[in-house]
């Protein structure tokens, strides 16, 4: 960065349409986000950055499909959770390693709330690299429908579009949840250790809480959407399930968690 870039990052910063904080506890969707020209760390980007999105060839193929659908509408598989469950590498204790790390990073990552959300983050993972080429199948099916059935046997474009955001939600939200929840714990043991925070409720662990409760809220709803469009066994049900007991869990260990008040999303601009 050269010194020009440095003075105006700076006047950037200092700007009173910056909304303190707001990048914090976001989910880092800038695109869909209504605070993005609000946002030091958005506004900062350069404007020819790349958007920091891989490339999704199932996204890809589905809205192909789907627009074949809504083209030709204007004129089960194996997956299962709890198979996966057995391969699933919660632990990863490494004998030689684990004797390096100190008590505290031991205790986080034996944490019942960091094992069950990194359990989540590879079951999601792994449902698609199982599901992927039936859900391809399941959307070549359904444009052939498109060719012989009325259009009221099909399901609406807006049901597709559900679907198509669905997928995005889940696949945004499933490793980003783990981190968040990563971060609320260690903050919390940290405050415990040190006396970071004075207020209970407004301090950085209970807002990376209240983000990761969010995130499961949002992605939920969008595993259940997809399993009514792809039934396949019942996995996507069941991840949203497993979501469900995460949230239980999550408001068990913090309980003012949702009380957070996220700068600007819940009105609040400058927090105390």
């Amino acid at each position: 960065m050269d010194e020009a870039e440095e003075d105006k990052l700076f006047l950037q910063t200092l700007s009173p349409r910056n909304i303190v904080g707001v990048h914090n506890y976001c989910d880092a969707w800038c695109e869909r986000c209504g605070f993005a020209d609000r946002c030091v760390v958005n506004v900062s980007r350069p404007r020819d950055e790349a958007p920091l999105r891989s490339e999704d060839p199932l996204l890809d193929h589905l809205k192909e499909r789907f627009d074949q659908v809504r083209t030709l509408a204007t004129r089960r598989s194996t997956f299962s959770v709890e198979e996966l469950m057995k391969n699933v590498d919660i632990d990863s204790r490494d004998p030689v390693e684990e004797a390096k790390e100190d008590a505290r990073r031991e205790r986080l990552r034996q944490h019942p709330v960091v094992r069950e959300a990194h359990a989540y983050s590879e079951l999601a993972r792994a449902w698609f690299e199982v599901e992927t080429e039936a859900m391809r199948r399941h959307a070549d099916a359904l444009v052939r429908r498109a060719e012989v059935e009325d259009v009221e046997d099909l399901p609406s474009m807006s049901e597709l579009a559900r679907i198509i955001d669905s997928i995005d939600i889940v696949r945004w939200d499933s490793y980003l949840i783990f981190v968040k929840l990563h971060r609320a714990i260690d903050g919390r043991s940290e405050d415990a250790e040190e006396g970071v925070w004075d207020d209970p409720i407004q301090n950085d662990y209970n807002g990376s809480a209240k983000l990761a409760l969010m995130l499961i809220d949002r992605s939920e709803g969008a595993w259940r959407a997809i399993d009514r469009w792809f039934p396949s066994s019942g996995g996507a049900r069941l991840l949203a399930d497993q979501l469900v007991s995460l949230r239980v869990s999550i408001e068990r260990e913090f309980p003012r968690a949702r009380a957070f008040l996220r700068p600007g999303f819940d009105g609040l601009i400058t927090p105390d």
